[in-house]
């Protein structure tokens, strides 16, 4: 049996993806639990991103692509430090990927078991993945795919990718 909250927090962020995928620029999608980030839907463009998230993001460019991207190195999700990446489907392109990073590097055991508890919340809310392979795991939750990967020495990363194409 779900959690009463889990279930709440599980209707409120496929109703908020739904919404968005059907574009209604009114509405915000919680793409993800997150302080600062509940109201970011897909549909959005680096400059609206940048400026929900304010000044604890940098804006870059890819030198392979020349797409602008968004990131931050220190992000609290979970309950774990990440880096956080935000990309962008082409020049002023909406938000198509949201990439969480966490290095596990020499202080791996302090952190495994809050990032680990984390993860397995993540897991209970979105339920049973659609796919399990060698350390990566992929879930499909309305207009979002969810893919966890995990590494050697406690490195893991979270994506959450868009799956149909985007229109304002």
């Amino acid at each position: 049996m779900v959690p009463a909250r889990s279930r709440r927090l599980l209707v409120a962020v496929g109703t908020a993806l739904f919404v968005s995928s059907h574009g209604v620029p009114a509405a915000r999608a919680e793409i993800f639990d997150g302080s600062g980030f509940e109201p970011i839907s897909w549909g959005m463009q680096i400059d609206e991103v940048e400026r929900v998230i304010g000044r604890s993001v940098s804006r870059l460019r890819n030198t392979h692509s020349d797409y602008e991207y968004l990131q931050t190195s220190r992000y609290q999700y979970l309950g774990c430090t990440y880096e956080l990446l935000l990309n962008f489907e082409g020049q002023g392109g909406r938000l198509s990927e949201i990439v969480l990073t966490h290095h596990g590097g020499t202080k791996a055991e302090v952190a495994e078991r809050p990032c680990r508890d984390g993860l397995s919340r993540l897991r209970e809310k979105i339920g049973p993945p659609i796919a399990v392979s060698s350390g990566v795991q992929m879930w499909r939750v309305s207009n979002t795919t969810v893919t966890v990967m995990e590494g050697r020495g406690g490195e893991f990363q979270i994506r959450y990718t868009t799956t149909k194409p985007l229109t304002k």
